[in-house]
């Protein structure tokens, strides 16, 4: 959907351009994840990351393990009042649903877990390419993959990384003057 979504932008991004193009327009392409996996402090949140998925899912299966042979051994004891047997009953079956679903269970607290480290770096990487952009005087930016066709663009990465003061891994050129249409 997303794809979708992007190459409905793009194509109508192309069309824009084609219609509006002048002498003024100067065009890039950048990539949140590109920009995000350069920043200085990333490896910040990989650790984050790391240390969740050890410290946190890691141990929470034998947690949930426990707790349901524990909640499924109450509900079956005889000594349990009647009243509290089927809350028991519930908590239980629903430490069954989540063992059941483990996997899918892991996913989803791993996702939601990328999304809060990751989320203020994609923010920030969408500042920095805003601000290279005007700082360049790029009038418009795309997101190269998204792009079946397009004007030739300049790659912003090397200019964000020197606003950041990292080097790439790789031996990009910076980008020059810009393709103008």
């Amino acid at each position: 959907m997303k794809k979708v979504l992007s190459l409905v932008a793009a194509s109508f991004a192309l069309v824009l351009i084609g219609n509006y193009a002048n002498a003024q327009n100067k065009f890039g392409h950048a990539s949140l994840e590109d920009v995000v996996s350069i920043m200085p402090d990333i490896k910040k949140a990989d650790s984050i990351l790391q240390k969740f998925r050890k410290d946190s899912l890691e141990n929470a299966l034998p947690f949930y393990l426990n707790e349901y042979k524990r909640k499924d051994s109450i509900a079956k004891s005889p000594a349990t009042p009647a009243a509290i047997k089927q809350t028991v009953q519930n908590e239980a079956a629903q430490y069954a649903q989540i063992l059941q679903n483990w996997d899918q269970f892991m996913q989803s607290e791993l996702q939601r877990k990328q999304g809060e480290v990751l989320n203020p770096y994609f923010s920030k990487a969408f500042e920095l390419i805003n601000t290279v952009a005007k700082e360049n005087g790029y009038t418009w930016v795309f997101k190269q993959d998204a792009l079946l066709v397009a004007p030739e663009t300049d790659d912003l990465l090397p200019l964000i990384a020197k606003k950041l003061g990292v080097k790439l891994p790789n031996a990009a050129t910076p980008a020059t003057g810009g393709a103008k249409k």
